[in-house]
């Protein structure tokens, strides 16, 4: 819940991690967010992606917060020394949302469910802005623009 009483959104609730991770770690950068149901299981529902760890990078370490079971609510950040390799720094705040993203995903045509949602900037050539990536039960991956509000048709990978 907010200070307001009305529910965090996904945006909200990976802002109040982005707040707790920086207030200990100042210039932490945000570099994924991994998201999946409470239960593990599949879901259709954006807004079931309630179990989140977020992981920034901070002075050549990885620092990663997760979430607790009330949505919310947060661990205490965990440090370690090793840096995270193979993504950018995604710029925060983002303004485009898991529930949009979601209506991209089946606008496109994707209707089955998803059991992962990562948010993440792939450090590869060619990518240039971050995604949302829905990991259906198929075992594709699919990303989701958070600029463009596309699904380019190279990203859409297979396990």
């Amino acid at each position: 819940m907010s200070q307001t009483g009305i529910p965090l959104s996904y945006l909200g609730n990976v802002n109040d991690a982005v707040r707790i991770v920086q207030a200990q770690y100042p210039e932490a950068v945000l570099y994924v967010v991994d998201g999946t149901t409470a239960d593990g299981k599949p879901t259709d529902d954006p807004r079931a992606i309630t179990k989140l760890r977020v992981i920034f990078g901070y002075e050549g370490t990885t620092v990663f917060i997760t979430s607790k079971e009330t949505w919310g609510e947060w661990n205490d950040p965990t440090r370690i020394p090793e840096p995270l390799i193979g993504t950018r720094v995604i710029p925060w705040p983002i303004n485009f949302d898991i529930v949009q993203a979601y209506e991209v995903l089946r606008q496109r045509g994707y209707t089955e469910s998803f059991t992962t949602v990562t948010l993440r900037w792939p450090l590869y050539p060619g990518v240039e802005e971050p995604y949302y990536i829905f990991g259906l039960t198929s075992g594709q991956n699919v990303f989701v623009g958070v600029y463009t509000h596309t699904v380019p048709p190279a990203l859409v990978l297979t396990k």
